[in-house]
């Protein structure tokens, strides 16, 4: 009886924290947000900075964060958050919007080596879904399927059993698409890293050294891939290909 009323504090007091912890970050969401409308974006940062130092993220902090950011003229660090919103929900036209309108400061503008067409095609369906939609939906499609399937065993009436293999095939096609889809996308998030540029003028170098010899110039606000690391350098790739070494100091990752 005693191990379970303690325990049963201990649940009562974490449930109490939580509480607090989501109270405060509500508050400071609300401060965030009446101090961008008043005009004090520095303030606004520093509120929706101080919800992401707790340990939480979310497509709205990000966007706002951007937001922000754009309004103070730091726009490598509007792009960084809209970058970040975007991953979280990549179907929003008004974050998409605001990403272009940033981007349009970037000094390198990098044209994008051309690829297959299908792999393009497939990359674009895959950027329509978040990775939570992407489960939530692969997780549904999964259920409806044994539903199918557990009709079609067993129903007694011969045309709800056709009707329910159909159903079944048709939940079948959609479950590989999506299923295949889904663990593309958790591949992409896991080995693509991306970041952004945080420096006025950076000097990439053939290797990860400052002995490196400099082989091109990246401004702020870019976007590269992140392909290898070594102690406090980056190796980073660009649309185009083109690959050396910079500080990590010099980029943020997405």
């Amino acid at each position: 009886m005693k191990l379970f009323r303690m325990m049963l504090l201990i649940a009562l007091s974490a449930d109490l924290v939580t509480t607090a912890a989501a109270d405060h970050r509500q508050q400071l969401f609300e401060q965030g947000n009446q101090a961008f409308q008043k005009g004090d974006y520095a303030q606004a940062v520093a509120s929706f900075e101080e919800i992401h130092r707790l340990g939480f993220e979310s497509a709205a902090l990000y966007y706002n964060l951007g937001n922000a950011y754009y309004k103070l003229g730091q726009n490598a660090r509007a792009i960084l958050n809209y970058e970040r919103a975007l991953r979280l929900q990549p179907n929003d036209e008004d974050l998409r919007f605001n990403l272009q309108l940033a981007n349009l400061t970037v000094v390198d503008k990098i044209p994008v080596l051309p690829e297959l067409f299908y792999i393009r095609y497939f990359q674009d369906f895959r950027a329509l879904f978040g990775l939570r939609t992407l489960t939530a939906f692969t997780l549904c499609l999964y259920l409806f399927f044994f539903i199918a399937l557990i009709s079609w065993l067993l129903l007694p009436a011969a045309r709800l059993r056709r009707f329910a293999l159909s159903a079944g095939v048709v939940l079948a096609v959609l479950l590989m698409i999506f299923s295949f889809t889904m663990v593309s996308k958790i591949l992409f998030l896991r080995h693509n890293v991306e970041a952004v540029v945080m420096s006025a003028k950076v000097d990439v170098r053939s290797a990860p050294s400052a002995d490196g010899t400099e082989i091109f110039t990246i401004h702020e606000g870019l976007k590269v891939k992140i392909s290898n690391r070594n102690g406090g350098w980056y190796e980073i790739r660009l649309p185009d290909g083109k690959v050396g070494w910079l500080l990590a100091k010099e980029i943020e990752v997405i």
